[in-house]
């Protein structure tokens, strides 16, 4: 009879530490050196925007973080100032072998406040539209080739999902009036705004970092403590009901990009009037939403832990849970350090009505905390899984 693994039956013993002090030690010290590198780039950015104010991309009233909204531009300065100089000395205190000992809650808390204070301060409502750019653009080729080798390689699956995906272009073409050059035209639009925001998409990239590494710094730091691994092994058994939740974040806005192949457009001007640019914009943004839902049910499906034996090479063999964990912990802290913003921006909407509308089309503020908790739930899932096999090679 095989061994019961924890998450095969969700329960994770809440009184057993992660792990000995120097493997602890060994898994936060790669973090807490990106939060120290990262940390740095925050201090060097304030320092300019302090010297030079006209810099400073938050200055502009398109990019608009909360902190920015109510500072002015040698307050906000100051401030990134001082949250990269703490986030430099903790990231220190990381390092050190005390770390995962009696100062390992102190370190957890502080890394927890240093990414809120960071997301708060930095989050910007361009980092999740350029992310979402770039994603939805990467979905569309990534389905066309999944297409492609699935009819060769399974063509029970492959010919029924070609057969759907020409339908859906001749309806973006035929009726709703997708052309070529609506396609490029929104591709040379979207590279020139890439030029023109590369300051605040160079610092997006570098925020996203700082507030990811100091999550990572939490989390591991947090797990020493029994409180922080309770909440883990609850999560670990309750990761479906989690991760369906968080699959369901991105499909109100995906439902709206679908009506625009129909004659009743949610949110948009009626089919004969809507630009081909436009078009093409909103079907590629929406085709991102359902590729993201689907990726993030793949954190509790067996392709997420086995890839598909129709994928060439890779076929049959385990998936590293770094390539599932990484990504979707970068995705899910874009998408959290935008979800302020961009309520902001609802506020402008009209009515309560209209507002709340809104922020339920793009309900940024639970898919970007469900989602963090889903890739929580599937990287300790995936942890305790392997223990279980190498202590049953070792006794078996």
């Amino acid at each position: 009879m095989p061994p019961t693994t924890p998450a095969a039956t969700g329960a994770v013993p809440a009184t057993r530490p992660d792990s000995a002090p120097a493997a602890t030690a060994r898994i936060l010290r790669p973090f807490a050196v990106l939060a120290l590198v990262t940390s740095g780039a925050l201090t060097v950015f304030g320092f300019v925007w302090w010297l030079v104010p006209g810099w400073n991309p938050y200055a502009s009233p398109s990019s608009r973080s909360l902190a920015s909204a109510v500072l002015d531009p040698a307050q906000f300065a100051a401030t990134v100032v001082a949250i990269g100089a703490v986030g430099a000395v903790v990231a220190l205190a990381g390092l050190s072998p005390a770390a995962v000992g009696r100062r390992a809650p102190l370190l957890a808390g502080a890394a927890a406040l240093l990414g809120v204070a960071a997301a708060v301060v930095l989050g910007d409502a361009g980092t999740v539209t350029f992310a979402g750019y770039l994603f939805g653009f990467s979905a569309v080729i990534a389905g066309v080739l999944t297409t492609a080798v699935l009819v060769v390689r399974a063509p029970r699956l492959g010919v029924p999902l070609l057969v759907l995906l020409a339908g859906l272009v001749g309806v973006a073409v035929w009726w709703a009036g997708l052309s070529w050059a609506g396609v490029t035209t929104f591709l040379a639009e979207f590279g020139s705004k890439l030029v023109d925001n590369a300051m605040l998409i160079l610092v997006s990239a570098v925020s996203v970092t700082a507030v990811l590494a100091w999550t990572a710094v939490a989390v591991i730091a947090g797990r020493t403590t029994r409180e922080v691994r309770r909440f883990e092994g609850w999560l670990v058994r309750h990761r479906r009901l989690v991760t369906v939740l968080a699959a369901l974040g991105p499909l109100p806005y995906a439902f709206v990009r679908a009506s625009w192949l129909t004659p009743w457009p949610l949110f948009a001007p009626p089919v004969d009037e809507l630009p081909p640019a436009v078009l093409a914009t909103g079907l590629m943004l929406g085709s991102g939403a359902v590729a993201a839902s689907v990726l993030t049910l793949g954190l509790i499906l067996p392709w997420g832990r086995v890839f598909p034996r129709w994928m060439p090479r890779i076929g049959g063999r385990p998936v590293p849970a770094r390539l599932a964990v990484v990504p979707g912990l970068a995705a899910a802290t874009i998408i959290s350090i935008s979800a302020v913003p961009i309520f902001m921006m609802s506020l402008d909407a009209g009515s309560l009505i209209e507002i709340v509308v809104f922020d339920l089309v793009l309900p940024l503020w639970f898919w970007g905390p469900m989602l963090a908790l889903a890739v929580w739930a599937y990287a300790a899932a995936r942890r305790d899984e392997d223990r279980a096999v190498s202590a049953g090679a070792e006794f078996g």
